[in-house]
């Protein structure tokens, strides 16, 4: 995904619109089934609690009253019985939004000047978003996954069903008239998928290798299709067949992770920054191109003379959650990578545009 659609992303622009007063971000990991989504009520419960604390320390009672309330309104229109892995609340005077999360994360309360959007961002990013088509002589299924998680049937568009495909023996006796007819087939299946995905997508085919090959040979935009799952996959349960393309889906993510490091060893001195310092003064200026960094690196810490210090108060704020930030803001690009992909940069570094 391209930090112009990041951009766009409705979710991402609101949380990022500057704001007065403070701003609460409550992050904590959930459970997708029952009794264990029960815990995830009494840690919510227990993390209000800090953030009521925090608002208490930054003002009278009277003026964070009604952003305790709407926090607490928020909370409570929670519905614990569809969690995903991971949820995010984020609240303010002028706006509270909850933000569902397809992988854990840290019970965190953070109460600033701005959103923590970290965890958001590496939603969009850090996990693997991709579709899997399921496609066969006769039907074309579109699916969408995050990471080994099924999201969702495409409808709209899709399924498709085949209208060339015919047993008249006037236009299949031949050879090129069969061949017509598959050609029809999957120009048709090419063009929905690539209006559903869009020119930034990822989609693994699931299909026979008798099929694949040709479908490919006709696709427009054959680079969408980054993987191949071989088989007849009509009747594989969806859940099951994202289960399997996830494996195929995730090396491609690899692939591409270790072309932005190569690309990174490749670049001249004086054309990246790799100390925090360095980093967050570039992507201030609006020198950033590409920010890479480690998914999970948070430095705790606060601005304290234009410098990065790690020993003063933050009030739980990451200055690389700051920095993601100003990157995006400057319009420069955002990779988040695995952990130990950057172990020769301290987990962040930045590619300079000049």
């Amino acid at each position: 995904m391209t930090t112009r659609t990041l951009l766009h992303d409705p979710v991402i622009e609101r949380l990022m619109e500057a704001r007065t007063g403070p701003c609460v971000t409550i992050t904590l990991p959930t459970h997708r089934t029952m009794p264990d989504a029960d815990r995830d009520i009494l840690l919510l419960k227990d993390l209000l609690h800090q953030a009521e604390d925090r608002l208490a320390e930054r003002g009278a009672k009277r003026d964070v009253a009604p952003l305790i309330e709407r926090m607490h309104t928020l909370a409570g229109s929670i519905d614990h019985n569809h969690h995903m892995d991971g949820l995010a609340l984020f609240v303010a005077r002028d706006h509270a939004e909850l933000v569902k999360l397809p992988f854990p994360v840290e019970p965190r309360v953070v109460v600033g000047d701005a959103f923590m959007v970290r965890d958001v961002v590496r939603a969009r990013l850090g996990s693997v978003h991709y579709h899997v088509l399921v496609l066969s002589q006769h039907k074309a299924r579109l699916f969408t996954a995050n990471d080994d998680h099924l999201v969702g049937e495409v409808r709209g568009g899709l399924p498709l069903e085949n209208r060339h495909y015919t047993t008249d023996a006037a236009q299949v006796t031949t050879s090129r008239g069969q061949d017509n007819q598959a050609r029809h087939w999957y120009a048709d299946v090419a063009k929905a998928v690539e209006q559903v995905v869009g020119p930034q997508g990822r989609v693994v085919v699931a299909t026979t290798t008798t099929h694949h090959a040709p479908f490919l040979a006709v696709a427009p935009h054959a680079d969408l299709f980054i993987a191949h799952l071989e088989g007849n996959h009509e009747h594989e349960a969806p859940a099951e067949l994202v289960r399997r393309a996830w494996t195929l889906a995730y090396e491609d993510q690899k692939r591409r992770h270790l072309a932005d490091v190569e690309t990174l060893g490749r670049t001249p001195v004086e054309k990246h920054v790799t100390t925090i310092d360095d980093i967050r003064a570039r992507v201030q200026e609006g020198r950033g191109q590409t920010l890479l960094v480690e998914r999970d690196l948070v430095i705790p810490g606060a601005v304290v003379d234009d410098r990065v210090r790690t020993d003063a108060p933050s009030g739980g704020a990451d200055i690389v959650d700051r920095i993601i930030i100003a990157q995006l803001r400057h319009g420069g690009d955002v990779r988040m990578l695995p952990p130990g992909s950057l172990n020769d940069y301290d987990g962040i570094a930045l590619i300079l545009r000049y």
